[in-house]
């Protein structure tokens, strides 16, 4: 029995000794330190940083409503009109009173000239014996009432004239206009119903302006500063890249997350598409910019019982080294121990390696 063990540990050793000499084809990959920009995923969406509620300016019954919920609107399209007729009338009231004033006005310019002008003859013969006193009194006097009624007149004149305008104004305003090219979001009149002024007739949206607004760990958020760019791309792949605008102060207690809101270019022209307010957004939040870190290919990571590990070269044999790796960057992981810089990693043919095992590198 004795020397049967002898010959099967005898039989193992010979056998990873040959092993051992046999000279494996394998491909290597530099470790080496780089320059990292790490980001983590986090799913954003798209939002309207233009949200306005269209109020009635004035109050009325709706006599038509002429868009729905949904509806893409121009810039002054119209949206709804309020029953305008009492809005024409006062304006036909205005005109007729500022007209009337503005005639009040010019015979009061007129009599004022004309009295000033008999007034200026008698001041003339102040030195002659056609000079009538009395008269001189009374012109005199006059001329103090028609200036006066003059300034009176001026005055109706602008008093109605400001009437008129807020009477042109109220007209306009029965008709409910699109304040900026967008979407109506809600709807919250219907034709027959009476609005006060002040009261919610339309939301409208831009779908033009829009910014990314999405949840962000807070402690992701320590190494981030307003204007910082951030990449980010759509569900259909459009990459797009924007800037921190804003960094929410209120953490969520319940996800420990804050909001995190990017403006960015919404060129259609570049992008191919319009772009979807609610569409889901794939965004790289940047945990670390220009950072130097040891690094190692990926396809050099052997996954054993709860370990990685990696065969490193060395004097054209591979040795097995357990490894502490970071986080990934592309086709690299970060390294903090287990190998040195400029090592080489076994990238390809790791799988049938064995320790101490001869090596050829492609």
């Amino acid at each position: 029995m004795k020397y049967f063990i002898i010959y099967i540990l005898t039989g193992f050793f010979y056998n990873n000794l040959i092993l051992a000499q046999q000279s494996t084809l394998v491909e290597v990959d530099l470790v080496k330190v780089e320059q990292l920009n790490q980001t983590i995923p986090v799913i954003g969406s798209l939002r309207s940083k233009k949200i306005t509620n269209i109020m009635a300016a004035v109050p009325g019954k709706i006599d038509e409503v002429l868009v729905e919920e949904g509806d893409f609107v121009k810039k002054g399209q119209l949206l709804a009109n309020i029953d305008s007729d009492n809005y024409k009338y006062m304006l036909k009231i205005a005109v007729s009173n500022e007209n009337k004033a503005n005639s009040n006005y010019e015979i009061a310019k007129v009599e004022t000239l004309n009295n000033k002008l008999d007034l200026d003859r008698m001041i003339a013969l102040k030195n002659s014996s056609s000079f009538n006193k009395a008269k001189f009194d009374n012109l005199s006097n006059l001329n103090l009432i028609l200036i006066s009624k003059e300034k009176v007149a001026l005055s109706e004149v602008k008093v109605n004239s400001q009437l008129k305008n807020i009477a042109n104004l109220n007209l306009k305003k029965s008709q409910v206009r699109a304040l900026y090219d967008g979407i109506i979001e809600e709807k919250l009149i219907e034709v027959g119903e009476f609005v006060s002024t002040g009261s919610k007739m339309f939301q409208l949206i831009s779908n033009t302006s829009l910014e990314v607004i999405a949840e962000v760990p807070s402690f992701r958020t320590f190494n981030l500063s307003k204007g910082d760019q951030v990449d980010f791309s759509t569900t259909d792949g459009l990459k797009l890249s924007g800037s921190i605008r804003a960094i929410g102060k209120r953490e969520n207690l319940k996800t420990r997350t804050v909001k995190l809101f990017l403006d960015f270019e919404n060129n259609v022209k570049k992008l191919g598409r319009n772009l979807v307010i609610d569409e889901n957004v794939n965004i790289q939040i940047p945990i670390s910019q220009n950072k130097s870190s040891l690094t190692i290919h990926k396809d050099a990571i052997l996954k054993r019982e709860g370990l990685s590990l990696a065969y490193i070269v060395k004097d054209e044999m591979v040795e097995i080294r357990p490894l502490k790796l970071g986080e990934a960057v592309g086709n690299r992981f970060i390294v903090y121990s287990g190998v040195s810089e400029k090592e080489y990693a076994v990238i390809k043919g790791n799988e049938r390696l064995r320790p101490g095992q001869n090596v050829s590198i492609k």
